[in-house]
């Protein structure tokens, strides 16, 4: 993973990353980084922020990636998704914030921003039907009431919905434990999310997932000193994260939490190799613990990732609306 950028429009009720004030890569550094990534073996590079679609190098890197092998995925809140479509030429995934119906979705991200995450996902859809697009849902206390009308967007533009907990820590999310649901509360939407998916609606979360999710005892602590359940780690083997200035942390909840090596000094693969094991052994932060099931080679998880990465095109663009706001 790597955070091509601090900055971004939105204020976001649960994320601070717009705040932080760190010197970031040039374009020539990204570039020459995406070199090194191939180099070492790196198949798959997840681009987040921020909001990396500010980024004036986006469609540069973008090429450079898939000039190198490498599959691109990138979230964004899909603010600048209709005026700077052309970056997104060569990227191979698109993952659009979506928290829900309009006023669950602008608790979360203010005001306004419903529109254009609505518009920019109807816009990806009738553009680019055959690229995978995601949803991703932040579950807070404001909005676990809004999973069905996300799952209905998702039917309507032909994605498929993924959803997480607030799992980031201080240096990405300070002051949000206003936002964390009641762990009852947190059961009972993950138990709907798996009665969904068994019904067939369109949820890329893995069964696996929701299923370690629902076992976690108190969702206001999201990493444990301990293993959880029978997954191991492999963050700091087998994947990564970048921050914005180049520091190289085993995953994106340990920013600014352990000693990290910059890729300035001395490049990539040294400060990948200089990483130590995380003292943490369990987390809920949906991507990690989806990855670590993967590269422990669970049955279940690598089937249903197999199907939603290569399931027939069902897409049916809709009609794209006018453009709204920063859309």
């Amino acid at each position: 993973m790597l955070a091509l950028t601090n900055r971004c429009p939105l204020r976001c009720a649960y994320c601070d990353i717009p705040e932080r004030q760190t010197p970031e890569l040039t374009t020539a550094e990204i570039l020459a980084l995406v070199d090194e990534l191939a180099d070492a073996g790196v198949q798959r590079l997840g681009l987040w922020g921020g909001e990396p679609m500010v980024h004036d190098g986006l469609a540069e890197i973008l090429g450079r990636a898939r000039s190198r092998g490498l599959y691109t995925s990138l979230d964004t809140s899909g603010t600048f998704v209709r005026k700077r479509w052309d970056r997104l030429a060569d990227l191979d995934h698109l993952v659009v914030s979506l928290d829900g119906p309009e006023e669950m979705h602008e608790l979360n991200r203010g005001r306004g921003t419903y529109r254009v995450a609505l518009g920019a996902l109807r816009f990806a859809a009738f553009q680019a039907p055959r690229k995978p697009l995601w949803t991703i849902t932040v579950l807070t206390r404001h909005n676990l009431g809004g999973i069905d009308h996300v799952l209905d967007v998702c039917r309507e533009v032909g994605a498929l919905a993924t959803f997480q907990v607030l799992h980031h820590g201080e240096a990405m999310a300070r002051g949000h434990a206003h936002l964390v649901p009641d762990d009852a509360d947190v059961r009972d939407a993950v138990r709907k999310l798996l009665r969904r998916k068994r019904q067939g609606a369109p949820i890329a979360s893995s069964s696996r997932y929701l299923e370690y999710l629902l076992g976690w005892d108190d969702y206001a602590v999201p990493r444990l000193d301990r293993p959880h359940g029978d997954l191991s780690c492999v963050a700091g083997r087998m994947y990564a994260n970048v921050d914005a200035d180049g520091a190289v942390y085993p995953c994106s909840l340990l920013v600014e939490q352990v000693p990290a090596r910059n890729v300035r000094d001395g490049g990539f693969q040294a400060a990948f190799d200089a990483l130590e094991p995380p003292a943490c052994q369990a987390c809920i932060a949906s991507c990690f613990t989806e990855y670590n099931r993967l590269f422990n080679l669970d049955p279940a998880t690598v089937a249903e990732w197999v199907r939603a990465f290569y399931r027939p095109s069902s897409r049916r663009p809709a009609p794209v609306p006018e453009p709204v706001g920063a859309g």
